[in-house]
């Protein structure tokens, strides 16, 4: 018994060294653009573990995972990330592959999936009002749905359909998700209720509402449909229903071009987002498609991105990008004229 106190305690001892060895120190304050000119994006945190997002275990849970032979918590090769109405932070990872769940409220973190259900190389996630989960397995050519905060598989849709499922959106104006399949260049549409296929937008092409390997999706929250249309370097934008609207972009090597775009995203003010992978930044444009500014830049510091790829943001303008090389997502904050006001 006493043995097995002093290994308990031990393992106590060697859990909390740990955790002060791997302490970060204060997080820098880091604006763009910088001075004179009016700041509009803030870095705000840099999460690769559960404690970056203030979850925290006890040293009872950190022995039963040593003796579980668990390995720590931490990601690897982000994608797909998204927070919901609970914020819990979603993120798909290619190389666990898995998705980890990171539930601050709770002060619980997971990852999914979890028994018999497995992914190959899932890309990009998204949720719909009742709670469903749907994550892009681009090698396995299907969508996974899953329930419970992923702890319960439900179902997969496209099975010999879907060639390379990548990025999803749910459309809650139309009761749509809709699932980008890069080699089809094709967005296709499948009713939530029941999940059956429904139709298309586009086909392979370079004219206005065709696509040349099309990667990711956005909603705003007016309900405009954004698409990376990363072959043809652009981005375009449709109605709820799909029809097009407008596109903007081109190849090139200088600010307002793209090279490798990726994630695409809308703040509440209608600025788009765009993530290029190699020119290793987030480019802002206004709804018209003019460039406004960009922020990042190549390297490891915080602000600074590795291939960089997915990109969601939420109500309160939180600007979440997946910095797939540096293994981390970071999160920044779009500054609105009252933000301004406490900023200064």
């Amino acid at each position: 018994m006493l043995t097995v106190l002093i290994i308990i305690t031990v393992f106590m001892l060697h859990g909390c060294f740990k955790e002060i060895v791997e302490k970060r120190g204060p997080l820098p304050d880091i604006i763009w653009p910088n001075p004179p000119d009016i700041p509009r994006i803030r870095f705000v945190n840099s999460i690769s573990r559960p404690k970056d997002y203030n979850i925290r275990k006890s040293g009872f849970d950190k022995i039963f995972r040593f003796l579980k032979g668990e390995k720590p918590a931490s990601l690897i090769n982000p994608y797909g990330v998204l927070t919901d109405h609970k914020d819990r932070l979603f993120v798909v990872d290619t190389s666990c592959p898995c998705v980890h769940v990171f539930d601050v409220e709770n002060n619980v973190y997971y990852t999914f999936p979890d028994g018999d259900t497995s992914f190959l190389s899932p890309i990009d996630i998204a949720l719909d009002s009742e709670g469903m989960i749907y994550v892009s397995d681009s090698k396995d050519g299907v969508v996974k749905v899953f329930n419970n905060g992923g702890k319960e598989f439900v179902k997969e849709i496209g099975r010999s359909f879907l060639v390379r499922p990548t990025g999803l959106v749910v459309n809650n104006v139309t009761g749509e998700l809709l699932v980008v399949d890069t080699v089809m260049s094709q967005i296709l549409k499948y009713n939530l209720e029941g999940l059956r296929f429904k139709g298309d937008i586009g086909s392979v092409g370079s004219i206005n509402g065709m696509f040349h390997y099309p990667t990711n999706i956005f909603l705003s929250k007016d309900g405009k449909i954004f698409v990376t249309d990363s072959l043809n370097f652009r981005i375009q934008i449709f109605t709820s229903e799909g029809t097009f609207i407008r596109a903007f972009g081109q190849a090139g090597d200088r600010p307002g071009y793209f090279s490798r775009p990726r994630g695409v995203a809308v703040d509440s003010d209608g600025n788009i987002y765009v993530v290029d992978a190699l020119f290793d930044n987030v480019q802002m444009f206004n709804s018209e498609g003019r460039l406004l500014m960009d922020f990042g830049g190549t390297g490891s510091e915080y602000g600074k991105f590795w291939l960089p790829t997915g990109i969601f943001i939420d109500e309160r303008d939180r600007i979440y990008v997946s910095d797939a090389y540096n293994k981390r997502v970071q999160v920044f904050q779009y500054m609105k004229s009252e933000e301004l006001i406490q900023f200064e």
